[in-house]
């Protein structure tokens, strides 16, 4: 009863302290430490999680703007001038000579656009070199485009250092500045000198538009810093500037105070836009560089006065003139593109104004967002009641569908900011907990049962003991599979020349890395025999091609083996040679014994076959050898096998075919074209033409005269040379007479 109650009190502690966790990280998307005092006793939580809690919302908000952008669309209103890279080919120099700028006006004017916007800065003057001042062209280039009725804004930008900020505000600027009513002041600003038009510029008429932008925490441009205050004066950004010359009327910017802190709101046709304390508001993007219609600046300034396409996309239009070229530098990580051009900031900006396309106020994005939560994990918590985890997994996965259906198709077309990220996280992980803690009770006893029996038999016999209980009962059934015996030879003369200790040590050592390696290879430990390993694979879990899981299993034994007689070798203990045999076939495999005491196993004529091929590996100086059966099982591609012999092993009266696996450290292995020799010899034993048998096998010897079974080969191979009487029908069968 104590540990149903505790486990209870663990699953409802754990579903708690994620909602509320959930909860606060919603909040803090929404609230800057900066607006919260101080002495309130939540600032440092909200300090420390505002990061990244904003920064999860946020990318998984800008996925789902990028996903739901309309490919189609294109803005009717707004064109781009790019300053792109081929543009800066054809012109041939950097930065664009004042002339090249004055051109562009001139066209545009021409051409009928209403409002230009250049995203340029003009701070300091052009060289003339005795001639006509490049600034003069072009400012009578912007004289020239006001008088036809035009209306033209200049970037600057703004800074909080003094240093770098001009002393007093121009005269010029005091006629940029907008109409703003309410109590509160906005952050105040400087600004910057090293980007404010020269004098020239300013005093041709041309309005002004502040372009500074902050990026968020995460190194993510999706503010635009739509109003400024510069020293108590307030004044519009590019966007927001030309959008007023562009439909001819001047807003109001209301600024006012409230229970929450300062904030502000920008009124358009009885819709509001909300303004932070800095003056800036969030980019409502309706897309990037395929969203507006654009034109290089070199086919601008090239274009007949009577070309069909400007007029189209410059006339009566609200044109932005920036830099898109890679070698600009003017690149930023933007909710939709990681690489966009900042121009396309104030395009998207100039659309959101246009079209009144802003989002809701934050507060009702998190107050729905809030109740969505609420009802989606009462629903969870009720149906979770029931106790079936796949039901749960069906309700969970339902209302994220729903929350994010209802997202997609309403809530996000109308501007709203659902808390999707933390919302989804609270029902996910309130899901996996509650999964985690049902995962615990249920498996409980199935650990204890663990627990008691991996000590003595595979992990796989485990398994399957959990899932079928009835299967611990005495009984074999019928399977086909692959077993190994394994051998260490002369162990009884390494074992007298060991302490008991360090024999167990050495045995332990071994017999570890051996069964570690059975494991691995997804087989079974049937037993171990005093010095010998007995494994199967293919029961009592089907694993497909247990043959081949068995025989790279020997492989990686013999491989692993040179690694632990290195270790003997070092501690000044005999080294351990070790054969292996392996026979695949059906299998009598289950719990062997009394009702009482019994071990699973196998039994049958297969087992003792894998038993006598083990032995034989000291009769033909092998390693590995495998029988016809296994052989067929196995690709023969990824494992290098050779024939030995024909064998009629003792108590048997058929031949069973029987070959070497090479491992890494055989020496044909490393001599591939002595492999190939061997099979050809082999091939030429078997049709009886012994003399050219023999001259491979010996030609073999020459390279290693220690190679048991090719100097057996050999020996035969003369020995019926001498004696043909000797050649029957079964001349290749060896009868063998011992185990």
């Amino acid at each position: 009863m104590l540990q149903k109650f505790l486990t209870k009190s663990l699953r409802q502690t754990g579903i708690f302290f994620i909602f509320v966790f959930a909860i606060l990280c919603i909040f803090t998307t929404t609230i800057r430490p900066s607006d919260i005092k101080e002495e309130n006793i939540f600032y440092k939580i909200l300090a420390f999680t505002h990061h990244y809690s904003r920064s999860f919302e946020e990318r998984f908000y800008d996925f789902r703007m990028k996903s739901l952008l309309d490919p189609n669309f294109k803005s009717k209103e707004i064109t781009l001038i790019k300053i792109d890279d081929y543009s800066l080919q054809k012109i041939g120099s950097w930065p664009i000579p004042r002339t090249i700028h004055a051109e562009m006006i001139d066209q545009l004017s021409h051409f009928g656009a209403k409002v230009v916007s250049l995203d340029i800065f003009y701070p300091e003057r052009s060289p003339d070199f005795g001639k006509i001042s490049p600034d003069k062209v072009f400012v009578n280039s912007l004289k020239n485009f006001k008088k036809n009725g035009g209306e033209i804004f200049i970037a600057y930008t703004l800074v909080h250092n003094a240093e770098e900020a001009l002393s007093e505000i121009p005269d010029q600027m005091l006629d940029h500045m907008i109409n703003t009513r309410g109590e509160a002041n906005l952050s105040q600003m400087k600004i910057n000198k090293y980007t404010f038009p020269i004098k020239e510029i300013l005093e041709s008429g041309v309005g002004l538009g502040n372009i500074h932008a902050e990026q968020d925490s995460d190194g993510v441009f999706r503010q635009y810093q739509l109003v400024s205050n510069i020293d108590t004066i307030y004044y519009g950004s590019l966007a927001l500037n030309a959008y007023e010359a562009y439909t001819g009327e001047k807003k109001n910017i209301k600024i006012f105070e409230d229970e929450n802190g300062i904030s502000g709101e920008l009124e358009i046709d009885q819709k509001k836009l909300e303004v932070s304390e800095s003056g800036e508001t969030k980019i409502r993007y309706i897309g990037g560089t395929d969203q507006f219609n654009t034109v290089s600046l070199y086919d601008l300034i090239k274009a007949k006065k009577n070309d069909p396409k400007m007029i189209e996309l410059i006339k009566d239009k609200m044109v932005f003139v920036g830099s898109t070229a890679l070698g600009a530098h003017d690149l930023r990580s933007t909710a939709i593109d990681p690489q966009m051009p900042g121009v396309y900031s104030h395009l998207n900006m100039a659309h959101m104004l246009l079209k009144k396309y802003f989002y809701q106020k934050n507060s009702d994005s998190l107050l729905i967002s809030l109740v969505f939560l609420v009802i989606s994990m009462m629903v969870f918590l009720f149906v979770q009641r029931r106790g079936n985890a796949f039901f749960d997994a069906i309700i969970v996965i339902t209302i994220l569908a729903i929350y994010h259906f209802i997202d997609k198709y309403y809530y996000f077309p109308q501007g709203y900011e659902l808390k999707l990220f933390y919302s989804f996280f609270c029902i996910l992980a309130c899901y996996s907990w509650n999964t985690f803690i049902k995962f615990y009770e249920a498996n409980k006893e199935k650990k204890q049962i663990r627990g008691t029996f991996a000590r003595y038999v595979a992990p796989t016999i485990v398994d399957e003991m959990l899932k079928d209980p009835e299967k611990l009962h005495v009984g074999g059934t019928k399977m086909d599979i692959t077993c190994l015996f394994s051998d260490v030879r002369d162990f009884t003369k390494i074992s007298e020349g060991m302490t008991a200790t360090e024999l167990a040590q050495s045995l332990n050592t071994y017999m570890g890395a051996m069964t570690d390696i059975v494991f691995d290879t997804k087989g079974t430990l049937d037993k171990y025999i005093g010095d010998a390993i007995v494994a199967i694979w293919g029961a009592p879990l089907h694993i497909g091609n247990h043959a081949q899981f068995a025989v790279h299993a020997a492989i990686q034994m013999m491989n692993k083996l040179p690694e632990i007689n290195e270790e003997f070798e070092k501690l000044g203990r005999p080294k351990f040679n070790v054969g292996i045999g392996l026979n695949s076939g059906e299998c009598s495999v289950g719990n062997m014994g009394s009702t009482r005491i019994f071990s699973y196993t196998a039994l049958g004529d297969n087992m003792n076959l894998g038993a006598r091929l083990e032995s034989l590996c000291k009769h033909y100086g092998t390693q590995i050898l495998i029988s016809d059966m296994t052989l067929e099982r196995i690709d023969i591609t990824h494992i290098k096998t050779r024939p030995i012999d024909k064998v009629v092993v003792k108590g048997k009266s058929h031949a069973v075919g029987i070959h070497e696996v090479l491992h890494d450290n055989h020496w044909m292995m490393k001599t591939p074209e002595a492999l190939a020799s061997y099979t050809l010899a082999y091939a030429l034993f078997q049709k009886k033409q012994f003399t050219s048998a023999k001259d491979i096998f010996d030609h073999l010897l020459e390279k290693n005269d220690s190679d048991k079974p090719v100097k057996r080969l050999s020996e035969l191979c003369q020995k019926f040379i001498n004696s043909p009487e000797l050649i029957t029908e079964n001349f290749e069968v060896t009868v063998m007479t011992e185990k």
